[in-house]
């Protein structure tokens, strides 16, 4: 996919996360200091999906970095922020089966760079209330009508409870670089 800045958006607190391409045409941005980044995601996605998805990103950070997940008081698990590959399918729909993610798949934030694969493959995604798509035949249904029906296509950022509820830094300073994103 593209990865030209006027062909992706985000989701994001207060303030709006900036987006932005750097001398190699990758795309950048700067993790916010308040509020947070939930979503970043491709707003001309291929409608339908199948193989694997993979994405290859950075994260440069300057002084004592923290990635903050905690950006609403009933978050209360410990899972470390991440950001993991995302699709949003049937004209971003609100039911169960229309948001996916790469389950167990993820990057902990932290100063690196990685390449993540993942097969779109119903055992490798669960859904917004946390359903693997090979849980029970219902599961397995809207998972597969969903890899047909994509809308946006990305990633989301997110610890705790919730793999896309925010993320913000503290501390420092990060900034986040994909690389490349592929559906192959």
């Amino acid at each position: 996919m593209s990865l030209q800045a006027a062909a992706w958006s985000t989701i994001s607190d207060s303030p709006r996360v900036a987006l932005g391409n750097d001398r190699a045409g990758q795309l950048v941005f700067d993790f916010p200091t308040r509020g947070g980044i939930n979503y970043l995601y491709n707003t001309s996605p291929p409608n339908t999906i199948a193989g694997s998805v993979s994405v290859s990103l950075e994260i440069a950070t300057t002084g004592p970095v923290y990635f903050n997940f905690m950006t609403e008081p009933s978050n209360t698990c410990s899972t470390p922020s991440s950001v993991r590959p995302f699709f949003w399918s049937h004209e971003n729909g609100e039911g169960e089966f229309d948001r996916w993610w790469s389950n167990p798949i993820a990057y902990v934030l932290a100063a690196g760079s990685r390449t993540l694969s993942i097969p779109i493959s119903p055992d490798r995604w669960s859904s917004v209330f946390g359903k693997m798509g090979n849980a029970d035949a219902a599961a397995t249904v809207g998972f597969n009508r969903a890899t047909g029906s994509v809308s946006r296509l990305g990633l989301t950022f997110g610890g705790g409870c919730f793999f896309g509820h925010g993320v913000f830094v503290q501390g420092g300073t990060a900034r986040f670089t994909l690389v490349a994103y592929q559906v192959q």
